[in-house]
């Protein structure tokens, strides 16, 4: 393996948003995240990086559950949101395991997410005798819930 591989790494998963501060408030009281302070971006490179011409952008780093979350709000120029299917080609999820998938699921649809699927019982795969469900954060992104082994 090459050494620039064997160097590299994974390091956040990001989303865009219509909402940032709709987003911190979720991921933060409901998900257990800390977040970073929001930042802005509108400098000629962000275009060119992001390659959206005249982009204009807020942005926030979120932290927990072992992990690192990115999202970003286009001010301009702003996109039509979209709630994708579940089963739409290039449409993402985050998983996380849980210790008690029921109060999850209570506590994220108390803080404004949404069902995607329903809780069932895992019959196959590494999850195999587990429960878990796919769910929803309020602008639409995907959580799949797995809980812990009890």
């Amino acid at each position: 393996m090459s050494k620039s591989r064997a160097e590299a790494r994974f390091d956040h998963v990001g989303f865009i948003t219509p909402s940032i501060e709709r987003s911190v408030e979720f991921w933060t009281k409901v998900m257990g995240f800390e977040a970073q302070p929001v930042g802005t971006r509108r400098q000629e490179w962000v275009s060119t990086f992001m390659g959206v011409p005249g982009a204009d952008v807020e942005l926030v780093h979120l932290f927990g559950l072992g992990t690192h979350i990115e999202f970003i709000e286009f001010k301009c120029p702003v996109g039509e949101p979209v709630n994708p299917a579940a089963n739409q080609p290039s449409v993402a999820h985050i998983c996380l395991r849980v210790p008690d998938v029921e109060d999850w699921r209570a506590r994220m649809l108390a803080g404004g997410g949404g069902l995607q699927g329903e809780l069932v019982a895992i019959t196959e795969g590494v999850a195999k005798g587990l429960r878990g469900l796919y769910m929803r954060d309020p602008h639409g992104i995907m959580i799949e819930l797995v809980e812990l082994p009890r």
